[in-house]
Order: structure tokens, then C-alpha cells, then sequence
């Protein structure tokens, strides 16, 4: 089972101090607001089952893994920054196959035994989940840190004629724009077709063909001409239409067919740098959840892109890059917001706080899992952390070492999967009480 000892216990371990002499908790781990707890945890939530090695960072200074496994069937599926993607047996972690793919710091995803990975070098890579033998790749002109997303277009759909090629990067950077230039077997076929829709981190936003990998696509946001944050949004699909958002603090919908712009609504609020949309939106019903990294969170109107309301959680991106907002998660009741040094907030669907729980100094918040009464969170530094989510009590927390970045992922039988930043993959079995 993986238990955890009291903070003062730790802390004499650490120090080479016996612990039957008492324990002193230093001033710095006193502070209610930070991340580290501060005494006996609530419950044993986790135990380990196996692990496996994607990627040897034990001996990096402040290694970071963002791919997220994905399980499908019975087995995981992970990429890892080291370059290789691993299938493995989801009952003990036995290796598959394994194909070298290049540095990945994304979810898979999966359509008909066909797996679609982005990579950090801009290429979409279509999979066959049993083999891994590679069906198709596409090279986008940016790298892709979030999950594409498949979506099957009607049968009554007509995409527009193609154009010569497309679009080129120096064009592009003029203004946003849609252009499109379909697969030839599938421009006036009667036939669906499906689409594999992906962003990436150089504000570009493209539609692929599903079966064949050719072009259909793409829509260029704009960029700004001043320093922007790490990371880009990635695409949800809903009512035919996708959404995002870009770095220069814009969100956009697209109609799924064609490319072209539904709406497009700017939430950087009054700051005038670090204003990216990085957090891929929340779809509940016909409201629209997103963060923006100067402006906090937003709801907007799902068919309109009208904003309803707006939350501050944080400094403003005025003050920098510390502070800003990041990941949103809903379990259709409470939204979940991690905000750097600032913590993890729960607030109901009307934008108001019900909790908040410190997170200073154990680094970057990640995306978050919810599951029953769990709030599963990764902090970059401090590792994966259980609380009650109506509550926001710390039950547990798991450090592999050098953090999580990564979200976690539940399979199967309640199994939690997780990559922390060393580069090892954790299959953990979730007690629930």
C-alpha cells in the first residue's frame, strides 16, 4: 500500500533526526497557503500496483513530462519528451509494441482502433492500436501540446472547392483566416467523412482527413508580436462548430465543415501582454467555461460567444506569468480552477468561490481529474494531490519525485494512471470510502 507519514516524521527522516525527540515543522511549511501538508492526511486513497519507465530524467534538474496516458481497451497508451510511445498491458504494465515518434507532451486519442498522437514536432501520427504500425503523418507548422479532436461530419456536408495548397506561415501571420482544400476522393462524395481536428502551439488550427491524413483545412489565429506563454488550448466539438482559443487572448468557433468562423470574442481583459487562452474550453450545456491567463475565468454563451460572467482569481498578466490562471474542470455542478502559487478554487456555475486550497510553492497546477468525490490535481512541483471536492480537504498525495505535470487518467476497475516528471508511469489502484 502507498501510505504517507506525518509531515513531522518526514521531516526527521529528511533531517537525519530521530523522531522520537519530537519534530519542529519549519516556518516556510507552516504557511496555510502552501501546497505541502501539514500533518497526518485524511485517508490512504492509492496504493501502487506496477510502474513503468518511459523515459530516464531522474538525474535531470527539474525534468517535466506533460503526455497523459491514454487506456483504451486493455491497454495504456503513453507517449513521454524522451521520444519513444509505449503500448503497454493495462494489468501489469508488460511493453506491447513501442514505435520511436519523437518527443510527445500529449493525450492520445483513439477512433476505431485508430490511434492519433501529436508531437512536439508539429506532426499528427495515425496509429494502428494494435500493431503501431503507422497508417499516415501530417505536419503542422507548430507543436501540438494538447489532444486533437475527431469528429464525423454529415453526409449532407459539401466542402468547399480546394484551393492550390495550404496555407503558408508568412501569409497567415497578416490576419486570421480559413482556408480549405479538401481530400479529392471525399469533395462532393454523399459519403461522412470524418475529421481529425488539432491546434497547435503556433496559433494555427487544422482539419485532417481521418482515413487518408491529406489536408482539408486550417485557420490561422492571430499571434502577438510580444512574448507569449508556453502552451496553446486545445479543440472541444460541439453542434458543429470547434472552439479555442489563441495567445493573443481570443476565442473562436468554428464551423467543423468548412473552416469558417462562427463567432470570435477577445477575453484578455485590460492587460496588454501574456493574455494566452491556454486552458482548452469547458462545454456545459449552453454555457462555455474558459480561463484566460490575464483575465481569470469566463463564461460565455455557447452559440454566440456573448460573455455571461467574469471571475478574477489572480493577479493580472500585468504582474507576469506567475499568478496566472490555468486548467478549468467541471463535474457539471462545480467548476475547478488551478491557479500558479495561488491554489486550486472550486466555484459553482454562477462564478462564485466555494473553496480554495494553497498551492504556493508546489509549482504549476495541471489538469485536473474528477471522479465520485475525488479531486484529483498535479502540481508541477509538489506532485499529485486527492482532496474532497466538495470540500477541498487533502486526503492524500502522491510524489513519485520532481512532481506531476501531467493530468491523470482512471482506466478500468478504478486503476489511476499517472506520469510524473521523471519519466515513470504509476498504475495505482483509487480506494474509495
Amino acid at each position: 500500500m502507498l501510505h504517507l507519514r506525518s509531515l513531522c516524521t518526514l521531516v526527521a527522516v529528511l533531517s537525519g533526526a530521530g523522531a522520537a525527540g519530537g519534530c519542529t515543522v519549519p516556518a516556510d511549511q507552516a504557511d496555510p497557503m502552501r501546497a505541502i501538508p501539514r500533518g497526518e492526511l485524511g485517508r490512504p486513497v492509492l496504493s501502487l500496483r506496477w510502474k513503468a519507465v518511459t523515459a530516464d530524467r531522474g538525474r535531470e534538474v527539474k525534468p517535466q513530462e506533460f503526455a497523459s496516458p491514454l487506456v483504451y481497451r486493455d491497454h495504456v497508451y503513453v507517449g513521454s519528451a524522451g521520444g519513444t510511445f509505449y503500448a503497454l498491458r493495462g494489468r501489469d504494465g508488460r511493453l506491447r509494441w513501442k514505435r520511436e515518434l519523437g518527443a510527445v507532451s500529449v493525450q492520445p486519442v483513439v477512433d476505431r482502433g485508430v490511434l492519433y498522437v501529436g508531437t512536439d514536432d508539429g506532426f499528427v501520427i495515425a496509429l494502428d492500436h494494435q500493431t503501431g504500425k503507422e497508417l499516415w503523418r501530417y505536419a503542422t507548422r507548430g507543436p501540438i501540446l494538447r489532444p486533437p479532436a475527431v469528429v464525423d461530419i454529415a453526409a449532407s456536408t459539401v466542402v468547399p472547392p480546394p484551393a492550390p495548397k495550404p496555407p503558408k506561415a508568412e501569409a497567415d501571420a497578416a490576419e486570421p483566416a480559413a482556408t480549405a482544400e479538401p481530400a479529392a476522393a471525399a469533395r462532393r462524395s454523399g459519403a461522412p467523412r470524418t475529421l481529425v481536428i488539432v491546434a497547435n502551439e503556433a496559433d494555427q488550427v487544422t482539419a485532417i482527413d481521418a482515413m487518408s491524413g491529406e489536408f482539408v483545412w486550417q485557420y490561422k489565429g492571430e499571434t502577438p508580436e510580444e512574448y507569449t506563454l508556453r502552451g496553446h488550448a486545445g479543440v472541444v466539438v460541439r453542434d458543429g462548430l470547434a472552439f479555442t482559443g489563441f495567445s493573443s487572448g481570443t476565442l473562436v468557433a468554428l464551423r467543423v465543415d468548412t473552416g469558417s468562423v462562427a463567432w470570435l470574442t477577445s477575453i484578455k481583459g485590460d492587460a496588454d501582454r501574456f493574455v494566452d487562452v491556454d486552458a482548452t474550453p469547458v462545454l456545459d450545456g449552453a454555457t462555455m467555461y474558459v480561463t484566460s491567463a490575464s483575465g481569470g475565468l469566463w463564461a460565455l454563451d455557447q452559440a454566440t460567444g456573448l460573455v455571461r460572467w467574469r471571475t478574477d482569481l489572480g493577479p493580472a498578466g500585468a504582474d507576469g506569468p506567475d499568478g496566472t490562471t490555468g486548467t478549468v474542470t467541471s463535474d457539471g455542478e462545480r467548476l475547478y480552477v488551478g491557479v500558479a502559487e495561488h491554489g486550486v478554487f472550486a466555484l459553482d456555475l454562477a462564478g462564485n468561490v466555494l473553496w480554495r486550497q494553497g498551492a504556493r510553492g508546489g509549482g504549476e497546477p495541471g489538469e485536473m481529474l474528477v471522479t465520485g468525490d475525488y479531486l484529483m490535481y498535479p502540481l508541477a512541483d509538489a506532485g499529485l494531490f486527492i482532496a474532497e471536492r466538495k470540500t477541498g480537504r487533502v486526503l492524500e498525495y502522491f510524489d513519485p519525485g520532481d512532481g506531476v505535470s501531467s493530468e491523470p487518467v482512471l482506466g478500468d476497475d478504478d486503476m489511476l494512471y499517472v506520469l510524473s516528471n521523471r519519466g515513470v508511469l504509476y498504475a495505482l489502484a483509487v480506494e474509495r470510502f
